[in-house]
């Protein structure tokens, strides 16, 4: 059994950033000192933020269980990397995850939507040095601050991809990730921003569905993503 709750947006989201410019595939085995706690880029200390001011400051998190969708990890980038970046700039960062099939086999008690969190959560508890997330799960913003002295050294979108797949990988489910990070001047943000938005509607429909929250089709806020996802229609048939 696959789940294919995302991949169609996957596909869709991917056709659009082709007109954004130039894909390149990153080094996904570069490393970059992490601390263990948050080390705070005082504005006094910031070389630039992305994401900052009006700009839009995109995060999206996709799952798939289809090696077709995220075959092996990977590191990109639209635009350009973070030492040719000398002022706020508008900023995406998409993730794909590959999780294991076994994942699917406990859905009736809501273990896919928990393993979906606790994922997610791991950007909570990511520390790369000069790198500071400014997470806004309310807003729907990552906006991130760099620090001179990280643009000094040399850091890259290579370094914090790789460094962010390695947390996502210490959670046993997950199988492969890859990271798209976009800084292009010609990029949707307003698309791109939807398109965060919708991955999150899917993934907490899950959690009204697995915990019966609603439990009439007509009242309920996902019934148009249901009519959309078959999968997601699946799962909320088995639970009723």
């Amino acid at each position: 059994m696959s789940m294919k709750l995302y991949d169609k947006d996957i596909a869709c989201v991917m056709q659009n950033i082709k007109a954004y410019g130039e894909c390149r595939r990153l080094d996904n085995n570069a490393h970059w000192k992490m601390n263990d706690k948050e080390k705070l880029v005082l504005r006094s200390d910031m070389a630039y933020e992305l994401g900052g001011g009006m700009n839009e400051a995109v995060s999206a998190l996709a799952f798939t269980t289809d090696k077709a969708v995220v075959d092996t990890d990977g590191v990109y980038l639209i635009g350009d990397d973070m030492t040719s970046i000398d002022k706020d700039i508008p900023y995406a960062r998409l993730t794909f995850i590959r999780l294991k099939e076994n994942v699917l086999d406990d859905t009736k008690k809501g273990a896919l939507y928990a393993v979906m969190r606790a994922v997610d959560y791991v950007r909570y508890n990511t520390y790369p040095d000069g790198f500071m997330m400014r997470i806004s799960s309310v807003k729907e913003r990552e906006p991130v601050r760099i620090s001179k002295e990280a643009v000094n050294s040399n850091i890259s979108f290579s370094n914090i991809g790789s460094e962010l797949i390695r947390a996502y990988k210490t959670r046993e489910e997950v199988e492969a990730v890859k990271i798209y990070f976009i800084t292009s001047g010609s990029a949707d943000y307003t698309m791109l921003k939807q398109y965060a938005g919708r991955c999150e509607q899917i993934t907490d429909s899950l959690n009204h569905i697995f915990n019966g929250l609603v439990m009439d089709c007509s009242t309920c806020s996902s019934r148009e993503l249901c009519d959309e996802i078959e999968d997601l229609r699946k799962f909320h048939m088995d639970k009723l």
